[in-house]
């Protein structure tokens, strides 16, 4: 049975309605817990990536969110209006969402310019709608092709185009990027976010991909195990990470195990302090690899280090070092230390990642 309600509504900071928020949602499959009480509240013109490995429940959130699948617990709001909750589920294509699928779901026997319009109704179809919508995105001149005449990043864009022609309250995609190779996903990426700031549009994006998140989103919600651990700024995730766990989604990290003592963890890469209010409190001193600096041995300062392994990525090395019997991860310019068989470590203690023991 298809309902509507409004209701009290979570709001954005300026005080309009949240394009989306969801709250408390429940889904099972077969006794199969996927979401557990997973609340999200999308403000307007905001870009939010779901981040998390596969099965932690980012694409069913979105299926929930868009209407394809229904939640069996929690509140489904678009623009202040309940779609889905224990009363109500409102359908998908009553929803005025847009979707962008993970294979962009284009027709391959219409045009490009009916793929565009087919979300419009019949009356504000128009081949003159169409010709404007695909010039914005810079594909003019192709109304007459068919998806398959098109490149990967073109068929993304008539993809866009038809998600967001129809003004929707918010615009999902479900890893739209992830069969385009690195050189064309970096530059639609680009294309996408550019777009969607032009348009002022709202948009939730599922990923996988650490680095797409954080060159996207305006926050990510980090999802494991049927829940959102975290959700913050790309800048706040990483320098802040809730847990290692988190930290360890965004790359490799050096970690250490101490107590507090006179202020100061002792680490086997040097002091780091944490203040004299954490006295006598075990925890975990990590660094991402580019966060201990790595300089010529002649130089004084840092610890000593033997380099075992080396790996050259063109704008900067991978090195595997030993202090002891401590292996480290390290990431330095290539020019800076050649070809070294030892080399010395400075960690930056602005980038120390500092956690209680067990988080």
């Amino acid at each position: 049975m298809q309902m509507t309600a409004s209701r009290a509504d979570p709001k954005s900071p300026q005080g309009e309605p949240a394009p989306l928020a969801m709250e408390g949602i429940g889904y099972s499959i077969g006794g199969r817990r996927i979401l557990s009480d997973v609340s999200l509240t999308v403000a307007p013109r905001e870009i939010v990536c779901l981040l998390g490995p596969s099965g932690c429940g980012k694409t069913t959130l979105l299926r929930i969110a868009a209407g394809i699948e229904r939640q069996d617990e929690g509140t489904v709001r678009i623009a202040g209006t309940v779609v889905a909750d224990r009363h109500t589920f409102v359908p998908a294509e009553a929803r005025k969402i847009g979707f962008v699928f993970q294979d962009l779901a284009l027709f391959p026997h219409l045009r490009v310019a009916d793929n565009v319009l087919y979300g419009l109704s019949v009356k504000a179809r128009g081949p003159r709608q169409a010709s404007e919508a695909l010039a914005h995105v810079g594909l003019e001149g192709y109304e007459r092709a068919y998806p398959h005449q098109l490149s990967g990043g073109q068929q993304q864009r008539v993809a866009l185009t038809r998600a967001l022609l129809p003004a929707p309250r918010v615009v999902l995609f479900d890893e739209p990027f992830s069969g385009l190779d690195r050189g064309l996903r970096d530059t639609v990426r680009e294309d996408t976010v550019r777009i969607l700031r032009e348009r002022q549009a709202t948009a939730v994006i599922v990923t996988h991909d650490p680095e797409e998140a954080l060159a996207m989103a305006d926050r990510i919600a980090l999802m494991r195990e049927g829940r959102i651990v975290q959700t913050a700024t790309p800048e706040e995730i990483w320098r802040w990470p809730v847990d290692l766990e988190a930290a360890r989604v965004f790359s490799s990290l050096n970690s250490f195990t101490g107590r507090v003592e006179g202020g100061i963890v002792e680490t086997p890469v040097g002091r780091v302090p944490v203040g004299a209010e954490r006295e006598g409190e075990r925890l975990v001193v990590a660094f991402r690899p580019e966060a201990l600096r790595v300089f010529p041995v002649d130089r004084g300062a840092g610890v000593e280090a033997t380099v075992e392994q080396r790996r050259f990525f063109g704008t900067h090395v991978e090195i595997v070092a030993r202090v002891g019997e401590v292996v480290l991860k390290l990431r330095a310019d290539p020019y800076l230390v050649p070809h070294a068989e030892t080399v010395r470590v400075v960690p930056d203690l602005r980038q120390a990642i500092i956690l209680p023991v067990g988080e």
